[in-house]
């Protein structure tokens, strides 16, 4: 579908309600719309669309609350009088009719089983019982009670929210589209995230990318505990990881999140001090720290004594200091001196309630005092506490129920920075493999129409042609690993491996393809790195391997699953023979097997011209980053302005990164060089789509030394020849008014050139596009 008119959903100026409320959420949000009329044009039409209702200009909102009119006829009638949201606030899902004809007119659906949503400080077209305070935190959830639950606990802790939307049974808008626009959305700086089910494993990798490389997001995954099993699908936990989410384990952790996501700083590495009045608390304290991975600030010398002469009682231990109960001054006096150490990144001040010393009127001094977001106060108990917590809550101060949920708060501030940090590594450039692709598709068939298909004949064959050999026998000093290709009934083919032997541990997971990188980190999650005792060479070998093991699902379509033994010894991966493969005759769809876009192979081509050696043109990879780096590096200070729009000393490994790390089922680069020379490019094109496809913009950068030889007009070209394949409409581009040579190559190709009223200094270059097919 489309994000476009999601706006109509989120961000309504006039709304409608359809039919007669008849439950008691109906009647509910019925009379919430009927006390938003200062905000939000509101009309009541009980009957059904009036005959006289006229078409209006901007997106509206309706509401339909009566079966009687869930049909084709009614919402065909909404789209033609300019609906481009509706509400669908009954129980049983729309018709397929009702689906058509709402996609006729781009009229986006929430539900059914949608509580509705609400904006922050705005509108609040929701039956949940408390509107969200005004914040810069998105949430979308599928669940109505988790909804009921966030909502409620966010208000008791002062939280805000840009916007809550609830997807329900996602007939139409789903979580992946609430995603896309959250990237996109100025009004939201971190997103957090329920999800029960996922229904396009492409669709939403490519939208949870898409957020959480631009703002830190959280997901809490729920689901029916299906044959025995419990707890979080780590399918679903290895897809979480590779889209860059930070993923938590259950409600209460959400709620931390929240508080995390809302009132922390960005802190890639914190390093905690725990300030208590007790010993025990700061043992307990510390060890919650430890246990979530985080590092101890350790005090100076010179700090622990000026302290001690300044309040003898002090106790110090590695990581936390007890205070005892000084004099409100002297508290507020040594919080602030604590935190503003260059060594503590964040502080932790926990406290319990002492006969005499309350928690109210230090909660009181400690909010008022303007100690920053760096500060975390956890306020032990209950009854005693509640008024302590508000009262930081109102401050705007991070405040948590134990020392083991404040540090879960700042986990998870800081994985997040920790895993974009990890999904922008450059892997180190492999040779290409030598393999005939088609050749091995061609026996793949032949077992099948033999019947063959699992044999182990079969399997040993493929495994073969992808380099990996067999071996009869095991040694007995050989490393055993367990390794299974299969698919997840959500997000299709991925990777599972665990040491043999160990049925204990659980497996580790990992999605197809894999680079050295995530192959490493697969590695590590069952126990295998350079701490683990195994040799380089070994796991060198286990690598390679599973890199290999990978490309199989990506190339093979006919593959279903794969199991196998690998033997690492001596530097080598050797297949033991009892590897098993099931074939099947009917794939499914590339976009239901593969959760992430194979690297597009089929663009790769040779461009060749008279007096020139001949160049590669192909599609940038994750490991083209240090020729990137100095393509940019190598260009006059001319054409970096007329790429780039300003001068760019220095380009940067993020930068490099977002240029060579991409999503290929949205994005497109191109970069040229010679065929025996990758790591030096000539040139460089991308296409970047929105999420629905409808358009796509482009850029182009050729080098100054191989500039006005056809290299930009032959780029440009292979990319319209993309837009045209994958069904984009519009592609589209900002040059700069003066880049005439730029502006006259759009004009040879047929764009159109338009005043941007916006940016006085450039142009935007269109051209409609006219699919391959049609």
């Amino acid at each position: 579908m489309t994000i476009r008119y999601l706006d109509a959903l989120l961000r309504p100026s006039r709304v409608r309600w359809l039919g007669c409320a008849a439950t008691p959420a109906q009647f509910a949000l019925l009379e919430k719309l009927r006390g938003q009329t200062e905000a939000i044009e509101f009309q009541d039409w009980p009957e059904g669309i009036p005959a006289d209702a006229a078409a209006i200009d901007s997106p509206w909102l309706a509401v339909l609350s009566d079966t009687q009119l869930a049909t084709a006829a009614v919402v065909a009638r909404l789209g033609e009088l300019g609906c481009r949201g509706l509400i669908w606030s009954l129980h049983e899902p729309p018709a397929r009719a009702v689906i058509a004809a709402a996609g006729a007119h781009t009229l986006r659906i929430l539900g059914p089983r949608s509580v509705g949503l609400s904006r922050g400080g705005g509108f609040d077209l929701s039956t949940l019982a408390q509107t969200p305070a005004p914040g810069s935190l998105a949430l979308i959830v599928q669940s109505q009670s988790v909804a009921a639950a966030a909502a409620d606990w966010a208000a008791g802790r002062r939280i805000g929210f840009s916007w809550i939307a609830v997807t329900g049974g996602e007939a139409d808008v789903d979580v992946s589209d609430l995603l896309d626009y959250a990237a996109l959305d100025p009004d939201t700086r971190a997103v957090a995230l329920e999800v029960g089910s996922i229904g396009g494993a492409r669709k939403f990798m490519s939208a949870a990318r898409a957020c959480a490389r631009a703002k830190p997001t959280v997901v809490l995954q729920t689901r029916l505990v299906d044959r025995g099993a419990a707890g979080a699908d780590p399918v679903r936990s290895a897809a979480f990881a590779r889209a860059g989410m930070v993923e938590v384990p259950n409600l209460p952790g959400l709620f931390d999140a929240l508080a995390a996501l809302q009132q922390l700083p960005p802190m890639p590495q914190p390093r905690v001090l725990v300030v208590a009045n007790g010993a025990a608390l700061c043992a307990l304290s510390v060890d919650a720290l430890l246990r979530q991975g985080l590092s101890l600030a350790e005090l100076p010398e010179s700090t622990q004594q000026a302290l001690w002469r300044r309040l003898p009682t002090v106790r110090f231990r590695r990581g936390a200091v007890d205070i005892g109960d000084p004099e409100m001054a002297q508290t507020l006096a040594i919080l602030r001196e604590l935190i503003a150490l260059e060594g503590v990144d964040a502080l932790m001040f926990v406290r319990s309630p002492v006969a005499g010393y309350p928690h109210e009127p230090v909660a009181r001094a400690v909010s008022t005092a303007a100690l920053g977001a760096r500060v975390l106060t956890v306020w032990l108990g209950l009854e005693s506490a509640l008024g302590a917590r508000r009262l930081s809550a109102e401050a705007g101060q991070p405040t948590f129920t134990s020392p083991d949920a404040a540090a879960r708060a700042l986990r998870y501030r800081w994985e997040y920075a920790s895993n974009r940090e990890l999904l922008t590594q450059t892997p180190p450039r492999l040779p290409p493999p030598s393999l005939d692709r088609e050749r091995v598709q061609r026996r793949l068939q032949e077992h099948l129409g033999a019947g063959s298909d699992t044999e182990p004949a079969a399997a040993l064959e493929l495994l073969h042609a992808y380099g990996l050999a067999s071996q009869p026998r095991l040694h007995r000093d050989a490393l055993e690993l367990e390794v299974r290709v299969e698919r997840h009934p959500e997000l299709g083919l991925h990777i599972a491996a665990r040491i043999h032997g160990f049925k204990v541990l659980p497996l580790a997971y990992g999605f197809v393809p894999l680079d050295s990188l995530l192959a490493g980190r697969l590695l590590a999650a069952i126990g295998l790195d350079a701490a683990s005792g195994v040799g380089e060479r070994d796991l060198r070998a286990a690598n390679t391997a599973l890199v290999r093991l990978a490309q199989i699902p990506m190339d093979q379509a006919a593959v279903e699953r794969l199991e196998l033994r690998l033997a690492i010894r001596g530097g080598r991966a050797r297949v033991v023979r009892d590897a098993r493969l099931w074939l099947t005759p009917g794939p499914a769809p590339e976009r239901e097997r593969l959760a992430l876009a194979p690297y597009p192979e089929a663009l790769r081509h040779t461009l060749e011209r008279p007096g020139h050696r001949p160049q590669v043109v192909r599609p940038v990879l994750p490991e083209d980053e240090p020729a990137v780096i100095a393509l940019l590096q190598s260009l006059d200070a001319e054409t970096v302005r007329l790429r780039f729009f300003a001068h760019i000393r220095h380009f940067t490994h993020g930068m490099a990164a977002r240029m060579t790390q991409i999503d290929y089922d949205r994005e497109l680069a191109l970069v040229v060089h010679l065929r025996d020379q990758p790591e030096h490019l000539h040139a460089m094109a991308t296409l970047i789509a929105d999420p629905d496809g409808a358009e796509a913009e482009f850029a182009v950068l050729v080098h100054q030394d191989h500039a006005r030889l056809g290299l930009g007009r032959h780029l440009l070209r292979a990319l319209l020849d993309h837009a045209a394949q994958r069904g984009i409409g519009r592609v589209w581009g900002q040059v700069l008014a003066d880049n005439s040579a730029m502006l006259g190559l759009a004009r040879a190709l047929g764009f159109r050139r338009l005043t941007d009223p916006h940016e006085p200094t450039c142009r935007r270059v269109e051209i409609d596009v006219v699919p391959l097919h049609s």
